[in-house]
C-alpha cells in the first residue's frame, strides 16, 4: 500500500480495469460530458481499484452521472486499509476541486457480497449516511432451464406463447429502433417515460456496440415484446429495458423474452442475470417484486450512501 498512488484522468486513456462497464471509463466518457473525474489507485503498472465522479448540481459529486450503478471497483482481495487510503485521496481531491456533497451508489450486494459490504463498511466509517435503500433482483445462472425455476402461472404463460407460435431470439443493433419503440409503448401505457431517449442509446450503442445485446419476440407481424440488455462482464448481464407492447397482457410474452434471455445467458458463459430493482426507496412496487420472483429472481440490498462534506 505504500506504493501506491493516485492517477487522475490519465492519457493516454487506461483499458478498462477493475469492474464492469458502470464502471468503466468509456461509460463515465460517455455520460459524464467531459466534467467528471476518473480516478485510478494504482501499484506500479497495477491498477488496483478505480471510481468516476460527475459534478451534478448544487456542488453534489456523484458515482455514477448516470447508470443505475458505480461506486469504488476493486481487484479481488483487496485489503480494506488500502481501499481506505484510496477513498480518503479521492475525498481529498473532490474537496479540493469544489464538493459539497458526496453521493456514491454501489454495485448491488449480490454482485460480490464481500466487495459490497467492505464498501459500505468503509463508507459508513467516514461518515456517509444511507439515503436510499433499495431491493435489487437477480439470479445466479446454471445449467436448469429457467423453466424449472418459474412459478407454475409463468410456466403456462410460457407454453402458451410457445404453442401460439411467438418467436423470440437475439437480434441485430439495427433493430434497435423498433425494440425501443415496442418498450417505450409498454412504458407509456403505464404512465411512466424511457430514462434514455432512442438517439442517446443509439449514441451508447455506436460507443459500446459489443456491450448491448437485444431481444425481440415476434407474432407474425410485429414485435410484441423486446428488451434492451447491457453486458456489464464477463460474467454479469443486466436487463436494462424489457417489456411487452400493449394488448398482451394476457399472452404475457415478456416471459418468452425472460426464458430467451436466459437461454443466451447459458450459451455466453454469464453466470449471473440482473433485473434491476423493484422498489424506489422505500416504496415497493409489489406487483413487479412478485413478478421477478415468479420468475426465479430473489432479492438483495443496493444502496445510496451520501455525505456533506
Amino acid at each position: 500500500m505504500n506504493n501506491c498512488r493516485l492517477l487522475e484522468n490519465r492519457h493516454p486513456a487506461p483499458v478498462d480495469g477493475p469492474g464492469g462497464l458502470f464502471h468503466s471509463l468509456a461509460f463515465h466518457q460517455l455520460h459524464s460530458q467531459g466534467d467528471g473525474r476518473f480516478f485510478e489507485w494504482a501499484d506500479g503498472e497495477q491498477v488496483l481499484a478505480s471510481v468516476h465522479f460527475t459534478p451534478t448540481q448544487d456542488g453534489c459529486w456523484r458515482s455514477p452521472a448516470r447508470g443505475t450503478f458505480a461506486g469504488y471497483a476493486v481487484t479481488p482481495g483487496l485489503a480494506l486499509e488500502s481501499l481506505a487510503a484510496f477513498h480518503d485521496a479521492v475525498e481529498q481531491r473532490l474537496v479540493a476541486l469544489g464538493a459539497r456533497r458526496i453521493e456514491i451508489l454501489p454495485a448491488p450486494m449480490a454482485h460480490d457480497p464481500a466487495a459490497f459490504s467492505n464498501q459500505v463498511y468503509l463508507l459508513r466509517a467516514r461518515g456517509f449516511t444511507i439515503n436510499r435503500c433499495d431491493l435489487n433482483q437477480s439470479l445466479d445462472v446454471d445449467d436448469r432451464p429457467l423453466a424449472q425455476r418459474m412459478s407454475y402461472g409463468n410456466r403456462k404463460r410460457l407454453g402458451k406463447c410457445e404453442r401460439e407460435g411467438l418467436h423470440c431470439e437475439v437480434v441485430g443493433i439495427d433493430t434497435l429502433p423498433e425494440v425501443y419503440d415496442t418498450i417505450a409503448c409498454n412504458r407509456s401505457a403505464r404512465g411512466h417515460t424511457m430514462s434514455m431517449t432512442l438517439a442517446q442509446l443509439q449514441t451508447m450503442a455506436e460507443a459500446l456496440p459489443e456491450r448491448l445485446v437485444l431481444f425481440a419476440c415476434r407474432d407474425a407481424t410485429q414485435t410484441v415484446a423486446a428488451a434492451v440488455c447491457l453486458r456489464l462482464d464477463a460474467q454479469t448481464l443486466y436487463v436494462f429495458y424489457w417489456g411487452d407492447r400493449p394488448g398482451h397482457a394476457t399472452l404475457s410474452p415478456v416471459v418468452s423474452v425472460a426464458d430467451t434471455i436466459y437461454s443466451y445467458c447459458q450459451a455466453a458463459g454469464v453466470r449471473r442475470l440482473d433485473v434491476g430493482t423493484s422498489t424506489v426507496d422505500a416504496e415497493p412496487n409489489h406487483g413487479l417484486l412478485q413478478f421477478k420472483r415468479g420468475l426465479g429472481f430473489t432479492e438483495s440490498l443496493k444502496l445510496s450512501l451520501e455525505k456533506t462534506l
